[in-house]
């Protein structure tokens, strides 16, 4: 069977639910919005589709009957031409325990039902930054952190959520803890670390793990982020238009 090729180079969007109003709705969604996506409604279907359509990320819903989006998952990791492959999974579950499976599975991102488009938009986005980079750029850069035992510890700066600074003390935010950082706010800020902003006095954000944003009033701007906790961080006024920019989203 011949390779499906979307037209212009567009984002290729692959998207497994058994739900077709759900899927035909987005479908609409993300092509005004520039993708090209393909629907399979099964999960047994997923991995010979992303085989022949090449997507760029797969949303995959994962209580479908037959196979399930778990199942559809390992297999995907298990299959050498897919193993890389970019997939956010799709679930109402919104309990630690699927989340940390979907991660263990080898998630790259987790979206809970019911969600916004801009949501989607920015998770879809942070991983198509992420893919984009240069292999190694992320496993490269390291930010010390004080432990317990060694005293010293190196964690990598893709893993890292956000860095909070507390009166004279900095800590690294990961997705399920916090660690104390060696380096002040302005010192992590100097490094330039490829996708992270400061985004007000306090707080620097990763922006790949940003799970949504949006205006909470009239005068307060929120980024939510992808963390265990679902941790919210208010931008600063004067940073708002760069942040959106950032994140491809119009002001």
């Amino acid at each position: 069977m011949p390779d499906v090729t979307a037209p212009g180079g567009r984002t290729r969007i692959l998207l497994v639910d058994d739900d077709l109003s759900l899927a035909a709705g987005l479908k609409n969604a993300l092509e005004r919005g520039g993708y090209t996506v393909l629907v399979v409604a099964q999960g047994a279907r997923a991995l010979e589709a992303a085989e022949r359509f090449r997507p760029d990320v797969v949303l995959l819903d994962v209580m479908m009957p037959g196979m399930d989006g778990w199942t559809v998952l390992q297999r995907f990791r298990a299959n050498p031409p897919t193993e890389n492959l970019p997939v956010i999974m799709l679930t109402s579950a919104d309990t630690e325990a699927a989340k940390v499976k979907g991660f263990s599975l080898g998630a790259d991102d987790y979206v809970t039902k019911p969600f916004g488009l801009q949501e989607l938009r920015c998770r879809i986005g942070a991983i198509l930054r992420r893919t984009a980079a240069a292999p190694g750029d992320e496993e490269a850069v390291t930010i010390p952190v004080v432990t317990g035992t060694s005293g010293v510890d190196l964690i990598r700066a893709s893993d890292v959520y956000y860095i909070e600074g507390v009166r004279n003390y900095t800590y690294v935010h990961t997705f399920d803890g916090r660690s104390l950082c060696r380096l002040t706010l302005r010192e992590l800020e100097e490094r330039h670390i490829k996708g992270f902003m400061r985004v007000q006095r306090s707080f620097i954000v990763n922006l790949e793990h940003i799970k949504g944003c949006g205006w909470v009033t009239r005068s307060s701007y929120q980024l939510r982020l992808a963390d265990l906790a679902g941790t919210t961080i208010s931008v600063s006024r004067a940073l708002i238009p760069e942040v959106q920019r950032v994140l491809g989203l119009k002001p």
